[in-house]
């Protein structure tokens, strides 16, 4: 219950709320009105100033002004409307009512569109034009098509959100209604935003085909493949593409069948228009299915009379088709050859005429595609006429990319994306820093085609891609591959070799392509994501890159490339191969081995280090995917996670909970001494730890265990890993309990004095430490620490400490070791004496 001070705030908050509803600030009354509320919820005057809040906010001035606009049609008005609606949030009742009222507004408008999209953000106008669709569905349809792309935007959201409908049935017969009146726009002559309708097809589709039943014909089908033709706009063909990929997922053989009739029926009766349309929509299947787009391709008599049949009609356009499909077609090696052997001279005679410019650079192009086409052993022999040499595309393509002109940069990338597969051809573009400083200039553009981007990546790839690891095992069986073959073993070329790819990386590197990798990541899709992958893996295997990668931003870009791929709630999440996976946290594993962690993660950076901690722990199991573990990855996991544990204990405890396990019981028994070696030191940095210091120190029989693993470490013949260990025990024996299981270990002391007796000075003073700390121990448990350190030849061991080391700290700790356990063992004599004259 309120007190009377508080009762007097709360009728004072709800009285200046009152106040702001007189001026119009409806949200500043409700937030003093929350506060009210908060302190006295059953106060009568706060009550009473939520009733006056919610009347004003029903006397909502929008719905004078849409009511006034519906008549008046004055922009005017719409603008006010407009305002209205981005200046305050409105009240369900409000949206709903408003959505009401510009039912009634019939034809296209702008500011209309913009209202529209505005109130389709509230459930209760969703629900308004949901019950429209249901009882007028023709009416609304087209009203809401008319009105703009907002507007169609809005209709679409409604028609995927269930909460909007009262029951299953009606928002089912809700999309069949909208399906069939989006076929019956795109089969209208002369339509105006035809991409409206089809962008209503495919986004049904993908979501709810199954509500589509009995629609879907082989007149819808034609519908969608002509949406494909090259003469409409982009964003038309973009989302018959998405229609398609979604009806061959449906119904692949039913689908393919049409696909072929659609194509061959207008090839069979060749009219220029119909050709344009069956060209165009083989092009497109191409990418989505390749073997049934081939069939189509390489079907007799077709390949052979392209030529001949583009050059009688005489038409750009069914030319432009013709190099379209022909460009998609060369993604087929049999089609390649066909092309190489049938259309090549053409191809040559278009780039030599330069008629058309953007002709000319898509048959350079497929040429670049054609490359230098080898017969198979079962074709005939490929004409190559030599008329364009491909050094000559080479340049023409880099010429392209240094103009000012960005009309033909998505061309000449595309073709050097191709010729970049070429050992020889990555070499000439990576020494020429001009064109990388451009390349990296055009692919930064905001304006650039997505293409551009793409096939950007896709050069700095090649330029920078390694010859994939290989085991010994994995040599061998390739070399006995080739012996088996009866084939000569070929030579690796040279520009493929470890020094020409880091020094191309290098090169890539000082050209500035990291800012550009960050800049381009916002708006990448998967795919782009994925290429970024790899060129920073590729750059980040020399040691010297590293340093200013983390400079440039690499290591934030990882994570959140890394953050994307594992974004539960990302649609895209799946695009990502397992490769993505490994490839990031490789990338980032090696950068963070080379550069001191608190430069990166600092607290100007906002970025905890405990986000890279879960991709550096992936690799520390064995890739599934892979034909051998790469023990490099892990190896070089570890020795980042090391870094990493060197900086704070939230990071420690982070590793312990997500990885302990398998560094404990794994990783420090493999048979790889690096491997082993870079766990006992991750180790040696978690018991710094003390959740780490736990896990020795509990009093479990698994702590007992894990430290006589850590003894056994303590005896290889590795030296960093002795070290290592043997740090780790020093700071671990501060603790009584780890005391007392080291003396109740068979060897546990002699291991300890074995390091005393090392001839490394580092793992002397490790062993000299952990014997000062047996020895200093408290109560019993020291008692019978001297006693046995005695027995083993303790002293004289620490004697010989002393003569062979020349550092201070060592001979400091040593002499204490020998103080306390000389004092003790006297100690201990007395006592005995004292016993037995008693």
């Amino acid at each position: 219950m309120a007190t009377t001070t508080e009762e007097e705030r709360a009728e004072q908050l709800a009285q200046s709320a009152t106040a702001a509803v007189k001026v119009g600030k409806l949200p500043d009354a409700a937030r003093a009105l929350r506060e009210a509320t908060s302190i006295a919820p059953q106060n009568h005057k706060v009550k009473a100033a939520w009733v006056y809040l919610k009347e004003e906010e029903s006397k909502s001035p929008l719905l004078e002004i849409c009511t006034q606009w519906v008549h008046s049609r004055d922009e005017h008005d719409g603008e006010k409307a407009l305002k209205e609606i981005k200046g305050v949030r409105l009240t369900n009742e409000v949206a709903e009512h408003a959505m009401s009222i510009l039912n009634a507004y019939k034809g296209e408008c702008d500011t209309l569109d913009h209202v529209t999209g505005e109130l389709l953000k509230y459930q209760t106008a969703q629900n308004v034009l949901a019950t429209f669709i249901k009882d007028h569905p023709t009416e609304a349809y087209y009203q809401f098509f008319e009105r703009g792309d907002d507007s169609m935007d809005g209709l679409l959201q409604v028609l995927l959100n269930r909460a909007a409908w009262p029951t299953d049935a009606t928002w089912i017969q809700g999309h069949r209604d909208s399906f069939m009146l989006s076929l019956a726009m795109m089969m209208e002559e002369a339509l105006d935003h035809p991409e409206r309708a089809m962008k209503a097809i495919a986004r049904l589709l993908a979501a709810h085909a199954s509500h589509l039943k009995g629609i879907i014909d082989s007149d819808s089908f034609d519908v969608i493949l002509a949406a494909l033709d090259i003469r409409l706009p982009n964003s038309l063909r973009s989302q018959a593409t998405l229609a398609t990929i979604k009806l061959l997922e449906l119904a692949p053989d039913t689908a393919q069948t049409l696909i072929s009739k659609f194509v061959t029926s207008r090839v069979s009766r060749p009219t220029t228009d119909g050709l344009i349309v069956a060209f165009s929509a083989a092009a497109a299947i191409f990418p989505i299915t390749t073997s049934v787009a081939a069939a189509l391709f390489l079907t007799e008599g077709f390949i052979s009379s392209l030529v001949p049949l583009v050059q009688s009609k005489k038409s750009m356009r069914l030319e432009q088709a013709a190099l379209e499909l022909i460009s998609a077609a060369c993604v087929d090696k049999t089609c390649r050859e066909a092309i190489n052997r049938h259309c090549r001279e053409w191809l040559e005679d278009v780039v030599e005429a330069g008629i058309d410019r953007r002709r000319s650079n898509l048959a350079a192009l497929i040429l670049m595609k054609l490359g230098e086409e080898k017969a198979s052993s079962t074709a005939p022999q490929i004409i190559v006429p030599g008329k364009v040499d491909q050094d000559d595309l080479i340049s023409r393509f880099k010429g392209m990319v240094l103009s000012a002109d960005n009309t033909s940069k998505q061309d000449s990338v595309e073709g050097l994306a191709y010729a970049s597969l070429q050992p020889k051809v990555r070499e000439n573009l990576a020494n020429d820093h001009a064109f990388l400083l451009r390349l990296i200039e055009t692919m930064a553009d905001p304006e650039a085609a997505k293409p551009v981007l793409f096939g950007g990546l896709t050069i700095f790839v090649n330029l920078t891609t390694y010859l994939p690891f290989q085991s010994e095992e994995e040599k061998r069986i390739a070399q006995l591959k080739v012996y088996a073959n009866a084939s000569k073993p070929s030579d690796p070329d040279p520009y493929e070799g470890e020094s020409h790819v880091t020094t191309r990386c290098n090169k890539v590197l000082a050209s500035g392509i990291v800012p550009l990798l960050v800049a381009s990541s916002k708006r990448a899709s998967p795919s782009v994501l994925s290429q970024m992958l790899h060129i920073l893996l590729s750059l980040s295997q020399e040691q010297k890159h590293r340093g200013l990668m983390a400079q440039q931003g690499a290591v934030k870009l990882i994570i959140h490339i890394w953050d994307h791929i594992h974004a539960e709630e990302h649609p895209q999440a799946s695009s990502y191969s397992p490769a993505s996976n490994r490839a990031a946290a490789h990338a980032l594993a090696r950068i963070l081995i080379s550069v001191n962690p608190t430069h990166v993660f600092s607290a100007a950076s906002a970025l905890p280090a405990t986000n890279a901690i879960r991709p550096l722990i992936l690799l520390l199991k064995p890739d599934q995917d892979a034909k051998s573990a790469n023990l490099l990855q892990t190896f070089e996991a570890l020795l980042a996670l090391t870094n990493l544990a060197s900086t704070d204990d939230t990071s420690r405890d982070t590793i312990i909970r997500l990885a302990w396990d398998t560094i404990m019981d794994d990783l420090v028994l493999s048979g790889n001494t690096l491997v082993q070696r870079a766990s006992v030191e991750l180790i040696c940095n978690l018991v710094l730890s003390p959740l780490g210091i736990e896990k020795f120190a509990d009093g479990s029989k698994r702590a007992g265990n894990r430290l006589h693993i850590l003894l056994a470490m303590a005896d290889v013949e590795d030296l960093k890993t002795r070290s290592a260990a043997g740090g780790a025990l020093a700071m671990l024996l501060g603790f009584d309990p780890v005391v007392a299981e080291v003396l109740s270990k068979e060897r546990g002391v002699q291991i300890l004095l074995g390091l005393c007796e090392d001839e490394n000075e580092d793992v002397r003073h490790r062993g000299v430490v952990c014997v000062r700390s047996l020895v200093g121990a408290g109560g019993e448990v020291g008692k019978k620490a001297v006693e046995v350190v005695g027995e083993k030849n303790g002293v004289a061991i620490l004697k010989g400490v002393l003569t062979k080391s020349r550092r201070q700290e060592v001979i400091t700790t040593t002499v204490e070791a020998l103080k306390i356990l000389v004092e003790k063992e006297k100690k201990g004599k007395i006592v005995e004496v004292e016993d037995e004259v008693d």
